[in-house]
């Protein structure tokens, strides 16, 4: 029986065994009784810390923060402007508004600012004993990394008002340290969001005004090569040359025509004009046969026209007119000259052939004149392709200087607009000198004596 006593109570181990180990469950006496048991050993460990904790949160420093506010609003800068060539039309973005004021936090707080603000004040002024302590090639960094710390900022919700916050121990520092890391903020946004494409249209505007000039020392260097001044105005010129020479040639050969007819038929005139005239002729015998022929007429009053008388008279005036009828020419003294009328027609054809000849001449020089305008207008033809090709190409360039100017002006502007900060951001409140501080002794001192022996105390 013992035995069986026995192996019963070595094959049944106890509960614990069997399920590891538990903790005590301790009831409030048994707690009370564990603190009093180990009131030294808390005194020991607590006292110390708590009275060093105490020294070092009465050694914190009070700290002075300084506010300051900032509207930002929609601004060209989110704005969306076209390229060269389609006449500047903008397109509007519009972000939410809490990634709006995320994004002008994210500037507000960047490095590039604090480093700027920094130079500004110098870390001497700021942070004097880091400036002291700090290696050289470490203190901007450590500077950068001090101001990021102490700078705040922030906004509500759905609200475009940022609130920028900077703390210091020293008030004046604190204003001077946050206006300046506004103003910095101001300035860099300013670069971020200023377009670099103005140098990039004055670049795009000089490499065209290159182009332009060379076309036109091409355009100059051909004419000059060719004898041309202006293709345009000089073909004009020929064609009004080639008119007025075309025309007058007409007339010319007009002209020549008439004087031709009128010198023929001044010639075939001067056939039948003899060239010398009677000018005096003494010859009585017409006279005598006319006084004959009166002296009948009256003795046929007194006589017969049978009578002896009438019959002499009949007789001597049939042998007077038989006289005269067998002359060929005027008897007595004649004297003969130059035919006046002769000589007219024969300087009138004198002076038809002349003008003849001179239109002649004319004619062959128009001919002329006209031959060489159709060269030079067939050369300027020729010629005129090349030249509008090189005119062609300088309006293009002549444009894109327009237009590039025309960008890089409105760029400029736009930019200054942006460097001014009168697009979207306003200060609304500058910081101002704060006139209480704050002080953490009591958390610091309540943080660095209780937690750590609350924590050693559930340590033991």
């Amino acid at each position: 029986m013992p035995q069986a006593d026995g192996d019963t109570s070595g094959a049944a181990p106890p509960a614990g065994r069997r399920s590891g180990l538990v903790r005590p469950r301790l009831s409030p006496l048994d707690l009370a009784v564990q603190f009093w048991r180990a009131r030294w050993l808390m005194i020991a460990v607590f006292v110390p810390i708590f009275v060093i904790g105490l020294a070092l949160a009465m050694l914190l420093p009070r700290t002075y923060t300084s506010t300051s506010r900032l509207l930002v609003s929609l601004g060209d800068e989110y704005v969306y402007r076209l390229s060269v060539g389609q006449g500047g039309n903008a397109s509007l973005v519009s972000p939410e508004v809490e990634a709006l004021a995320q994004s002008e936090i994210s500037l507000l707080a960047s490095p590039v600012v604090a480093k700027a603000a920094l130079e500004k004040v110098t870390l001497k002024k700021a942070y004097p004993a880091l400036a002291r302590s700090c290696k050289p090639e470490m203190c901007e960094r450590m500077g950068i990394a001090a101001v990021a710390e102490n700078l705040k900022a922030g906004g509500a919700p759905k609200n475009l008002v940022i609130v920028a916050q900077f703390e210091h121990k020293d008030a004046a520092i604190s204003a001077e340290m946050l206006n300046a890391i506004v103003d910095a903020y101001l300035k860099y946004r300013a670069d971020v969001f200023t377009d670099n494409r103005t140098d990039s249209f004055r670049e795009q505007r000089e490499r065209f005004e290159r182009d332009l000039a060379a076309e036109d020392e091409a355009i100059r260097t051909y004419l000059l090569e060719n004898n041309l001044t202006n293709l345009a105005a000089e073909s004009e010129t020929l064609r009004q040359l080639y008119q007025a020479a075309s025309n007058e040639l007409l007339n010319a050969q007009s002209r020549l025509r008439q004087s031709e007819a009128q010198l023929s038929n001044y010639r075939w005139k001067l056939e039948t004009i003899p060239p010398e005239q009677d000018l005096f002729v003494d010859d009585t015998s017409r006279q005598t046969l006319s006084a004959l022929k009166l002296e009948r007429e009256e003795k046929l009053l007194r006589y017969r026209e049978g009578s002896r008388m009438i019959q002499d008279l009949d007789k001597r005036i049939a042998q007077s007119a038989a006289f005269l009828g067998s002359r060929e020419g005027p008897g007595g003294i004649v004297r003969r000259g130059p035919n006046p009328l002769y000589q007219q027609v024969e300087a009138a054809i004198a002076t038809l052939r002349s003008e003849v000849q001179a239109l002649r001449s004319k004619e062959t020089e128009l001919k002329s004149q006209i031959a060489a305008f159709e060269v030079r207008q067939r050369r300027i033809l020729a010629l005129e392709p090349n030249l509008q090709e090189m005119q062609r190409s300088r309006e293009v360039a002549e444009r894109a200087v327009r237009a590039f100017a025309d960008r890089e002006v409105e760029e400029r502007a736009r930019n200054e607009l942006t460097q001014r900060s009168v697009n979207n951001i306003r200060l609304l409140e500058p910081a101002t000198v704060p006139v209480k501080g704050a002080s953490l002794k009591v958390p610091a001192a309540s943080w660095r004596c209780c937690l750590p022996a609350s924590r050693r105390l559930w340590q033991a």
